[in-house]
């Protein structure tokens, strides 16, 4: 087995970022067969999100996390001199929908996902910090 480490950049421009074709990308460059990614998230209000790719989808989880977790309810939470004051349902968000950390198949020179499947790239903070990173642990078996 071997072990190869990679940083993905990422430049968002919305909340919800589509990030499968570079995982695609990822494993076709390292020709990549039979592999896991490892795959984490470093910045606390990002996270990844395995969803069904279907019309209105994301439009409908938009529409929870405002109702769910909607901002300036919780105002505890604060840091000042930043544009991130009273950010909680930033945090809650980014929890409520992904994870910080996700384990990805490849098998067969494919991402092995369900068909109708889509990786996104989840940050209430985009337009702030557009500049984020995926880090990346591939274990390669073959």
């Amino acid at each position: 087995m071997n072990v190869i480490d990679k940083e993905l950049n990422l430049e968002l421009k919305d909340e919800f970022t589509s990030v499968k074709s570079l995982f695609e990308s990822l494993i076709k460059e390292n020709k990549l067969n039979n592999a896991n990614i490892i795959c984490w998230v470093p910045h606390e209000v990002s996270s990844l999100i395995q969803i069904g790719w279907e019309d209105g989808l994301l439009d409908d989880l938009k529409d929870f996390l405002n109702d769910k977790a909607p901002k300036g309810k919780w105002m505890k939470h604060d840091e000042p001199d930043t544009p991130f004051r009273h950010n909680f349902y930033e945090h809650i968000r980014s929890k409520l929908v992904g994870n910080i950390s996700m384990t990805l198949i490849v098998k067969d020179r494919e991402l092995y996902i369900g068909k109708y499947q889509d990786l996104y790239f989840y940050s209430p903070v985009y337009e702030y910090i557009p500049n984020q990173k995926i880090f990346c642990r591939i274990l390669k078996f073959d």
